[in-house]
């Protein structure tokens, strides 16, 4: 019986974490900078990606038996290593609080606007837990599972939305300063990337055929990659730059375009819960490395539940309207949320080579 985790079902989770920081804000922020030459900044983000990406798998190559938690204690020793594991459940605690919160305003604004935001947090914050409870080789079975529906969803979208396209609307390109696309291009690397930090929680060589796993982590980032260029390209196309950069939930607005099943009472509910997805497939991720951490430290577990009824509770109180949480979160959030990792990245790196 084979009790290591599948590569490619392990490595299929990062196409949906590379993806929640585009949800509510990036998408839209990175249109604002780059305007029609966001496609332009997306090719560029892309490459970044996998220099981004790159170093924190050069990072995960060191002490292949460790977890990250492990790793930090003996790179930078017991003291110093836990208060960067600390900063780092810290992250992840903030991750989970704007997951929780992109989830209820995407669910209340596009399904559920009668329903109490409390009931539809419950309902999805179940099978989170129980998929916590769980071990790191049943949350990639089920990663890979719904990466492989999501992908036939994101075809039927996009092939039924072909025709609608006007390709005056990309015009005109080439006309934004190349600061704004440098900046888009860096944003987009660093949104896509720094959620893979939590994937370290996993030693690699716990993973099936670990000399094949940076391939497979590679591929799915350009798979995501690819499916970004697509989502802006048919954006733009279609509502033009103007439009375009005033949705924060972007793949709703193109589904609703869809009418070839205008059978289907409420088709694009069964083609946008994509959303949906990476939602929750980041949510299990975050919390987990948290419980992991806890397990590692072998603190109590109550400590950790009280962690999650804390998140529930802000992420309900955050904000005061959503206009004033995508703002802080375009100004503030991701700035806190992923300097911090690019920085302990390159120092980890730094820190191993001096080491080997």
């Amino acid at each position: 019986m084979n009790l290591k985790i599948g590569n490619k079902e392990y490595s299929s989770i990062l196409f949906f974490i590379s993806e929640t920081l585009f949800l509510s804000v990036g998408i839209s922020d990175i249109l604002n900078k780059s305007k029609n030459d966001a496609i332009i900044s997306g090719i560029l983000g892309i490459i970044l990606s996998f220099i981004f990406l790159y170093l924190i798998l050069k990072f995960n190559d060191y002490e292949r038996n460790l977890n990250i938690f492990e790793k930090l204690d003996k790179l930078f020793g017991k003291y110093i290593g836990n208060i960067i594991s600390i900063i780092l459940v810290i992250l992840s605690l903030l991750y989970f609080i704007y997951l929780l919160w992109s989830q209820n305003i995407y669910v209340q604004n596009k399904y559920l606007e009668e329903t109490s935001s409390i009931i539809t947090t419950l309902f999805f914050l179940i099978p989170v837990l129980l998929l916590v409870k769980k071990d790191m080789k049943v949350i990639s079975k089920v990663s890979i599972a719904i990466f492989f529906v999501t992908i036939i969803e994101l075809l039927f979208s996009y092939i039924n939305l072909f025709n609608k396209i006007d390709l005056n609307n990309y015009l005109p390109i080439f006309n934004t300063k190349a600061n704004n696309i440098l900046i888009s291009s860096i944003k987009y690397a660093s949104y896509s990337i720094t959620p893979v930090i939590f994937l370290l929680v996993t030693p690699k060589n716990s993973i099936n055929n670990p000399d094949k796993l940076n391939r497979n982590l590679y591929i799915f980032n350009l798979i995501s990659g690819i499916k970004f260029l697509i989502v802006v390209s048919f954006l733009i196309g279609i509502f033009g730059i103007d439009l375009s950069k005033l949705f924060y939930y972007p793949e709703y607005s193109l589904v609703k375009k869809i009418n070839t099943l205008n059978f289907i009472q409420n088709v694009q509910n069964l083609l946008t819960v994509n959303s949906i997805y990476k939602l929750l497939i980041s949510e299990v991720l975050s919390l987990f490395f948290i419980k992991t951490y806890f397990e590692y430290k072998n603190y109590n577990k109550i400590i950790f539940y009280i962690m999650i009824i804390i998140s529930v509770f802000l992420s309900f109180n955050l904000f005061n309207n959503s206009t004033i949480g995508y703002n802080f979160i375009k100004e503030y959030y991701i700035n806190i949320y992923t300097i911090p990792i690019l920085l302990l990245i390159i120092i980890s790196n730094i820190k191993t080579k001096i080491k080997a």
